[in-house]
């Protein structure tokens, strides 16, 4: 009866090291490469160096769809952000002023939410945040997040902390990538760069 029971023992603690060592192969081959990237930022200065993100695409809440590319010709701004994140509510009044600063016409905000609920979530807030003076749009197609804030906005980039600012050349092309707050003066002197080249 003893040996029976330690055997079961053993046979327990040995399910337990391979499912922890899965989980840890887990973790290290498939999150932590995306949160490496997701916190990965810069500023690509020389146009060879940007990617092409013209495909990617959102939705408005009246549900019409764009991607990049019918943007060209714009400076675009995508603010990647969510109802719930306390950072991404400081980072509002630096927005608004970036969309007073330029004229609509050669510059295009837009606010891109990643809450799990979509509109359901963010007309609400919309009505509590009147001051919001740029357009807002949800990922189309939804992404599939990990964890909480880990997604994959192909080809746009990979998200690991929001707020993440993304600043695209009037060609549609990744200029730069800000992550978290704190960087306002370098979007807005990489956003004044772009509308004259």
């Amino acid at each position: 009866m003893a040996n029976r029971a330690v055997r079961a023992i053993r046979v327990v603690v040995i399910l337990l090291i391979v499912l922890a060592a899965g989980v840890a192969g887990y973790y290290y081959m498939k999150i932590k490469p995306l949160i490496r990237a997701g916190k990965r930022q810069g500023v690509y200065a020389s146009v060879p160096a940007r990617l092409s993100v013209n495909k990617f695409a959102f939705a408005a809440e009246n549900g019409v769809k764009k991607s990049i590319a019918d943007l060209r010709g714009k400076v675009v701004v995508v603010d990647v952000w969510a109802t719930w994140c306390g950072t991404c509510l400081q980072s509002i009044p630096a927005t608004v002023a970036l969309r007073n600063k330029y004229p609509e016409t050669s510059l295009e905000i837009i606010g891109l939410d990643v809450d799990d609920e979509g509109w359901a979530k963010v007309k609400p807030f919309l009505q509590k945040h009147p001051e919001i003076n740029y357009a807002i749009a949800l990922p189309s197609p939804a992404p599939s997040f990990l964890l909480q804030s880990i997604v994959d906005l192909k080809p746009l980039g990979k998200v690991s902390a929001i707020p993440t600012v993304f600043v695209i050349d009037r060609q549609g092309r990744l200029a730069g990538k800000f992550i978290e707050i704190g960087h306002e003066r370098e979007i807005d002197e990489l956003v004044a760069k772009l509308l004259i080249e």
